[in-house]
């Protein structure tokens, strides 16, 4: 069926997706490194990252921003796990997050070994192996899907490879009637 806007069969807004390299380019990785490094050093002082690049500095803020605006376009119920650190260096990433209809928990980890270090206030029951679900789907090929009521935890900082994976997810459950 023809858009009634469209010309030529095109719609009325084109959207382009232009991919110039397959990686970074080297003065991309080089400012890119030049900027981690330094972060890997001062990363904790305020004055610091006052000074950083924003392209760099939000980038983990964009990507749970752009999780949240994908559960919203497919109907998904999120729950979002921030730490301190997250929320001293982003204080209105959790105003943002509610405002878009989410759930904003405090997000810790606790000492010990092996799997199950997260830990959620208040409280969420997640199986240890699902604490790293994402890794085990995208990295390890494990493309069981959870069952019914059970929680399983998609990294924001893993979010550059694994958006792929995730929307293959998102896809899957939504056929299989699980979200």
């Amino acid at each position: 069926m023809k858009n009634k806007g469209c010309i030529n069969g095109l719609p009325d807004v084109l959207v382009v997706h232009d991919w110039d390299f397959p990686l970074y380019r080297r003065k991309t990785c080089l400012r890119r490194g030049f900027w981690l490094i330094l972060y890997a050093f001062f990363g904790r002082f305020r004055w610091f990252r006052e000074r950083m690049p924003r392209w760099l500095l939000y980038e983990k803020y964009n990507q749970a921003l752009a999780l949240a605006l994908l559960d919203r376009l497919f109907g998904i119920k999120a729950i979002f796990g921030i730490t301190k650190d997250v929320e001293s260096v982003f204080p209105d990433v959790k105003k943002r997050l509610e405002e878009l209809g989410f759930e904003v928990r405090h997000h810790y980890h606790v000492k010990q070994r092996g799997l199950g270090k997260g830990r959620w206030i208040p409280p969420l029951d997640v199986k240890p192996e699902n604490m790293i679900y994402d890794r085990l789907y995208a990295l390890h090929g494990r493309r069981e899907l959870p069952r019914k009521g059970e929680a399983v935890v998609w990294h924001v900082d893993h979010l550059n490879y694994n958006l792929l994976y995730y929307l293959e997810f998102v896809r899957r459950c939504k056929d299989e009637g699980l979200l």
